[in-house]
């Protein structure tokens, strides 16, 4: 998709560059012809008694403006258009359009994002801006589907900061004029029973006073609500979920401390290297090692998923996939093992990492996904009642949405590349990720068995 959006906008340059050429071709000649225009008019009379002037100015007159009208008339750059023609089947159809509008709007309403505040924000320098041109055709999917609350707050929003783009001059010609966004969210208002929606219908009246439509429409809306008055249908009061507000950052403040200490659980020589580790839980034991894998390690992890065999990739769910690898796959990966054996104070792993990339726009429970997966039949017959913990690796920093929360454990860790995650966790207090606004996660899992006593 992002290749077809170049190639329409180098399509889109090369149109403007022509459009150039003939601009500056006519504004040669209107340069030219104005210098003779300002010598006649200085002596108007002794310009004209000149009969080659005389004659250069008919017969520009009975010529040149001919031409022109035909050179006006020609079409700028037609294999450009033709270009586009021709590239508009491949452009997105209805359903993917209705698909990415319902995402964004459940995305703010899981993360508490205004869509006044999303319009607000440096169209050029942040990741979460909207025009009001998006808000305003979010607020048309919103309104085809009956959704009436969620299209008053889009279309108001696009309404009351349309002249705030530095595009605003464009949304007429893409067939978004601001009377047209004002009848719209009167409709809306209409269907919510909303006195408000009179406001709106004045507003495109006088932006488009001529318009016999819209006066009608208006006319009959308000005729209607005479007759038949209906209470007024409000917006609901939010109440986010408890996973909502733990994605949201509104997690109480655990006492969890950032320590160096002396961990001499498995080898008495990590007395000589202590490693650096936050406890975030005691019961159930949950840890973090920051930036404990090093960047050489991570490229070269990256490097063994970008060439994972087809036999060895797995998806866990749409959006969900990966490329399980053996530790004995390079010295590395033993390190990477041998390092976890420590941070954990076990004396054994599953002998097989697992990485995971996702892209989510909702909330989803990876561990669940494993346990319930089909594609390890190795480590489904081990029971995922043996797993003692879960280890997860970081690869990719996540800086919009994604965190690792466990909401019943008041945690909540969000993506560090290089930092390393182990949970001793229960299923009362199981790993859910947060939906990611921007960007991909891509994390290395490995699973910690209990071992017999």
């Amino acid at each position: 998709m992002l290749n077809l959006e170049r190639n329409l906008l180098q399509n889109m340059r090369d149109y403007a560059e022509k459009l150039e050429e003939k601009i500056d071709l006519i504004n040669n000649y209107v340069e030219d012809y104005n210098v003779d225009i300002e010598d006649a008019n200085e002596d108007p009379e002794k310009y004209l008694s000149n009969p080659l002037n005389s004659f250069r100015l008919i017969r520009h007159m009975h010529q040149d403006w001919v031409g022109w009208q035909v050179y006006m008339e020609d079409l700028v750059a037609p294999e450009a258009v033709q270009k586009v023609e021709s590239l508009l089947p491949q452009l997105p159809q209805k359903e993917a359009f209705r698909k990415a509008a319902r995402s964004v709007h459940s995305l703010t309403q899981f993360y508490g994002y205004e869509p006044a505040d999303l319009v607000a924000k440096d169209e050029r320098s942040s990741s979460l801006h909207l025009s009001p041109l998006d808000c305003y055709h979010l607020g048309l999917e919103l309104y085809e589907e009956q959704d009436y609350l969620g299209a008053a707050k889009w279309l108001q929003v696009a309404a009351h900061n349309y002249t705030l783009s530095r595009h605003r001059d464009l949304f007429n010609p893409l067939g978004a004029p601001r009377w047209q966004v004002y009848r719209d969210l009167g409709r809306t208002l209409l269907k919510l029973n909303r006195q408000c929606a009179y406001d709106a219908y004045e507003s495109a009246l006088r932006l488009n006073s001529q318009n016999v439509h819209l006066m009608k429409e208006a006319g009959q809306m308000e005729l209607f609500s005479l007759r038949d008055p209906m209470e007024p249908i409000l917006d609901l009061q939010p109440k986010p979920t408890v996973l909502e507000k733990y994605c949201r950052g509104e997690v109480p403040r655990h006492q969890g401390r950032l320590t160096c200490e002396l961990n001499d659980w498995v080898h008495s020589f990590l007395a000589y290297a202590p490693i650096k580790f936050e406890d975030l839980q005691q019961d159930p034991f949950i840890i973090l090692y920051p930036g404990s894998i090093y960047e050489q390690e991570i490229r070269h992890v990256e490097n063994a998923y970008e060439r994972c065999p087809p036999n060895d990739r797995f998806e866990l769910k749409l959006g969900i996939s990966g490329c399980s690898i053996s530790d004995g796959y390079s010295p590395v990966l033993k390190r990477i093992n041998e390092r976890i054996l420590d941070m954990a104070g076990v004396e054994k792993t599953w002998d097989t990492f697992y990485i995971v990339e996702y892209a989510q726009l909702a909330p989803f429970e990876p561990f669940k996904l494993f346990r319930n997966s089909t594609k390890f039949p190795k480590l489904n017959l081990m029971n995922f009642e043996d797993v003692e913990a879960k280890v997860i690796i970081f690869l990719k920093d996540v800086t919009l949405g994604g965190a690792f929360t466990m909401p019943n454990g008041d945690i909540l860790v969000q993506p560090k590349r290089g930092n390393v995650l182990i949970t001793f966790e229960n299923e009362e207090h199981s790993t859910t990720i947060c939906p990611i606004i921007e960007g991909t996660g891509l994390v290395m899992i490995k699973f910690i068995m209990k071992t017999d006593e």
